[in-house]
Protein backbone atom coordinates (compact mmCIF):
# COMPACT_ATOMS: atom_id res chain seq x y z
CA UNK A 1 0.00 0.00 0.00
CA UNK A 2 2.82 2.38 0.88
CA UNK A 3 4.49 1.53 -2.44
CA UNK A 4 1.33 2.51 -4.44
CA UNK A 5 0.98 5.77 -2.53
CA UNK A 6 4.63 6.65 -3.10
CA UNK A 7 4.31 5.84 -6.81
CA UNK A 8 1.21 8.06 -7.17
CA UNK A 9 2.97 10.84 -5.27
CA UNK A 10 6.06 10.51 -7.49
CA UNK A 11 3.96 10.59 -10.70
CA UNK A 12 2.06 13.67 -9.46
CA UNK A 13 5.36 15.35 -8.65
CA UNK A 14 6.72 14.65 -12.15
CA UNK A 15 3.52 15.94 -13.80
CA UNK A 16 3.61 19.07 -11.63
CA UNK A 17 7.32 19.68 -12.45
CA UNK A 18 6.82 19.24 -16.22
CA UNK A 19 3.70 21.45 -16.20
CA UNK A 20 5.46 24.20 -14.26
CA UNK A 21 8.46 24.12 -16.64
CA UNK A 22 6.18 24.37 -19.69
CA UNK A 23 4.19 27.17 -18.10
CA UNK A 24 7.40 29.07 -17.27
CA UNK A 25 8.53 28.85 -20.89
CA UNK A 26 5.24 30.23 -22.17
CA UNK A 27 5.33 33.16 -19.73
CA UNK A 28 8.71 34.41 -20.96
CA UNK A 29 8.46 35.72 -24.54
CA UNK A 30 11.73 35.67 -26.43
CA UNK A 31 13.26 39.13 -26.94
CA UNK A 32 13.11 40.44 -30.48
CA UNK A 33 16.27 40.12 -32.55
CA UNK A 34 14.88 42.29 -35.34
CA UNK A 35 17.24 44.89 -36.79
CA UNK A 36 16.14 48.13 -38.43
CA UNK A 37 17.93 50.56 -40.73
CA UNK A 38 17.20 54.14 -39.68
CA UNK A 39 17.83 56.81 -42.32
CA UNK A 40 17.78 60.27 -40.72
CA UNK A 41 17.64 63.45 -42.84
CA UNK A 42 18.37 66.84 -41.30
CA UNK A 43 17.41 69.69 -43.62
CA UNK A 44 17.26 73.48 -43.68
CA UNK A 45 14.45 75.15 -45.62
CA UNK A 46 13.67 78.73 -46.52
CA UNK A 47 10.58 80.08 -48.30
CA UNK A 48 9.37 76.53 -48.97
CA UNK A 49 12.62 75.48 -50.68
CA UNK A 50 15.13 73.01 -49.31
CA UNK A 51 18.50 74.76 -49.02
CA UNK A 52 20.44 71.69 -47.96
CA UNK A 53 19.97 68.25 -46.51
CA UNK A 54 22.34 65.89 -44.75
CA UNK A 55 21.73 62.16 -44.33
CA UNK A 56 22.79 59.85 -41.50
CA UNK A 57 22.16 56.10 -41.35
CA UNK A 58 22.50 53.53 -38.58
CA UNK A 59 21.42 49.95 -37.91
CA UNK A 60 19.69 49.31 -34.57
CA UNK A 61 18.22 46.22 -32.96
CA UNK A 62 15.01 46.45 -30.96
CA UNK A 63 15.73 47.67 -27.40
CA UNK A 64 19.32 48.56 -28.30
CA UNK A 65 20.81 52.03 -28.67
CA UNK A 66 22.33 53.48 -31.82
CA UNK A 67 24.65 56.48 -31.95
CA UNK A 68 26.06 58.65 -34.70
CA UNK A 69 28.89 61.09 -33.96
CA UNK A 70 30.30 63.24 -36.73
CA UNK A 71 32.01 66.61 -36.61
CA UNK A 72 35.04 68.74 -35.88
CA UNK A 73 36.77 70.25 -32.89
CA UNK A 74 37.08 74.03 -33.31
CA UNK A 75 39.75 75.96 -31.32
CA UNK A 76 38.49 79.02 -29.43
CA UNK A 77 40.81 81.58 -27.89
CA UNK A 78 40.11 82.11 -24.17
CA UNK A 79 43.22 84.00 -23.14
CA UNK A 80 46.01 86.15 -24.57
CA UNK A 81 49.44 87.27 -23.49
CA UNK A 82 49.05 90.62 -21.69
CA UNK A 83 51.42 92.68 -23.84
CA UNK A 84 51.37 91.04 -27.26
CA UNK A 85 47.65 90.16 -27.47
CA UNK A 86 48.58 86.81 -29.02
CA UNK A 87 46.29 83.90 -28.02
CA UNK A 88 47.99 81.62 -25.52
CA UNK A 89 45.07 79.64 -24.14
CA UNK A 90 42.62 77.60 -26.17
CA UNK A 91 39.49 75.58 -25.56
CA UNK A 92 37.87 73.32 -28.12
CA UNK A 93 34.21 73.18 -29.13
CA UNK A 94 32.67 70.13 -30.75
CA UNK A 95 30.72 71.12 -33.87
CA UNK A 96 28.70 68.61 -35.86
CA UNK A 97 26.05 65.94 -35.43
CA UNK A 98 25.21 63.75 -32.44
CA UNK A 99 22.23 61.43 -32.88
CA UNK A 100 21.23 58.85 -30.28
CA UNK A 101 18.28 56.58 -30.97
CA UNK A 102 16.56 53.58 -29.43
CA UNK A 103 13.80 51.36 -30.76
CA UNK A 104 11.65 50.77 -27.71
CA UNK A 105 9.44 48.09 -29.30
CA UNK A 106 7.99 46.69 -32.49
CA UNK A 107 4.33 47.45 -33.13
CA UNK A 108 1.81 46.29 -35.73
CA UNK A 109 1.88 49.83 -37.16
CA UNK A 110 5.69 50.24 -37.15
CA UNK A 111 8.23 50.90 -34.39
CA UNK A 112 8.26 53.01 -31.24
CA UNK A 113 11.39 55.14 -31.80
CA UNK A 114 13.15 57.49 -29.36
CA UNK A 115 15.53 60.03 -30.95
CA UNK A 116 17.85 62.58 -29.34
CA UNK A 117 19.60 64.81 -31.91
CA UNK A 118 22.07 67.64 -31.34
CA UNK A 119 23.23 69.39 -34.52
CA UNK A 120 25.53 72.41 -34.47
CA UNK A 121 27.14 74.46 -37.23
CA UNK A 122 29.18 77.62 -37.51
CA UNK A 123 27.23 80.59 -38.88
CA UNK A 124 28.17 82.34 -42.10
CA UNK A 125 28.70 85.58 -40.19
CA UNK A 126 32.42 86.18 -40.51
CA UNK A 127 32.97 88.34 -37.45
CA UNK A 128 36.24 89.09 -35.72
CA UNK A 129 36.79 87.00 -32.62
CA UNK A 130 35.30 83.72 -31.55
CA UNK A 131 32.95 81.79 -33.85
CA UNK A 132 29.17 81.98 -33.64
CA UNK A 133 27.52 78.57 -33.35
CA UNK A 134 24.02 77.70 -34.53
CA UNK A 135 22.57 74.74 -32.63
CA UNK A 136 19.44 72.61 -32.97
CA UNK A 137 18.50 70.08 -30.28
CA UNK A 138 15.59 67.68 -30.58
CA UNK A 139 14.38 64.95 -28.26
CA UNK A 140 11.30 63.10 -29.50
CA UNK A 141 9.53 59.77 -29.26
CA UNK A 142 7.39 58.76 -32.23
CA UNK A 143 5.55 55.81 -33.72
CA UNK A 144 7.27 55.40 -37.10
CA UNK A 145 5.62 53.30 -39.84
CA UNK A 146 8.01 51.16 -41.86
CA UNK A 147 9.21 52.27 -45.29
CA UNK A 148 7.78 55.81 -45.12
CA UNK A 149 9.66 59.04 -44.56
CA UNK A 150 8.29 60.60 -41.37
CA UNK A 151 8.78 64.14 -40.08
CA UNK A 152 9.97 63.78 -36.46
CA UNK A 153 10.22 67.46 -35.63
CA UNK A 154 10.47 70.88 -37.24
CA UNK A 155 11.31 74.35 -35.91
CA UNK A 156 11.97 77.91 -37.05
CA UNK A 157 15.46 79.25 -36.41
CA UNK A 158 15.59 81.78 -33.62
CA UNK A 159 17.50 84.47 -35.50
CA UNK A 160 16.45 83.99 -39.12
CA UNK A 161 13.83 82.92 -41.60
CA UNK A 162 15.03 79.36 -42.07
CA UNK A 163 13.21 76.27 -40.86
CA UNK A 164 15.07 73.14 -39.71
CA UNK A 165 13.56 69.69 -39.67
CA UNK A 166 14.49 66.13 -38.82
CA UNK A 167 12.97 63.19 -40.72
CA UNK A 168 13.49 59.43 -40.52
CA UNK A 169 12.73 56.36 -42.61
CA UNK A 170 12.75 52.98 -40.85
CA UNK A 171 13.25 49.76 -42.78
CA UNK A 172 13.29 46.25 -41.29
CA UNK A 173 16.54 44.47 -42.16
CA UNK A 174 16.26 41.19 -40.27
Amino acid sequence: MLHKTASKYFICLIVFFVASRLHGQEAKPQPSTSTYKLDYIFSENQDGKRLNARSYTTLVRVRDRGSIRLGSRIPVSVGAAPKEGVPTQWQYMDIGVNIDCRIEEELDSGIDLFTNADISTLTDNNRVGNPIVRQSKFQVQNIVPLGKQVLLTSADEVDGTRRVQLEVTATKVK
